[in-house]
């Protein structure tokens, strides 16, 4: 379930920032857009995906896993064929977070 953003007695200029502020402080971390990007394309299982992005951590891929499930921008399936087998899928609001990504990033390095 989604909660409105209470402002309190914030500003206009706060208010107009306060929601880019909670999406940096959601996809915060250095892993979240790879892991995202790194499910783009397919669904993984917990090691190919530790091994698809070489330098993280079982610990931190865990725990940015769990932030983007609770986001919702990731969903966890555990397959009935395998004992302990855990996939990981991009949601519908994770598919569509990607091409958004995607483009700030090209406006980004457009203008360095």
């Amino acid at each position: 379930m989604h909660t409105a953003i209470k402002y309190g007695n914030c500003n206009a200029v706060i208010q107009r920032g306060c929601p880019i502020e909670t999406v940096l402080r959601a996809l915060d971390g250095k892993w979240k857009g790879v892991i995202i990007s790194a499910l783009y394309h397919e669904p993984h299982f917990y090691n190919a995906l530790h091994r698809d992005i070489p330098g993280i951590s079982r610990k931190t891929l865990t725990e940015q896993l769990n932030d983007l499930i609770s986001l919702q921008v990731i969903q966890k399936e555990e397959m009935d064929d395998y004992q302990n087998k855990v996939r990981y899928a991009l949601t519908p609001k994770g598919k569509a977070i990607y091409p958004m990504i995607q483009e700030i990033t090209h406006i980004i390095n457009a203008n360095l």
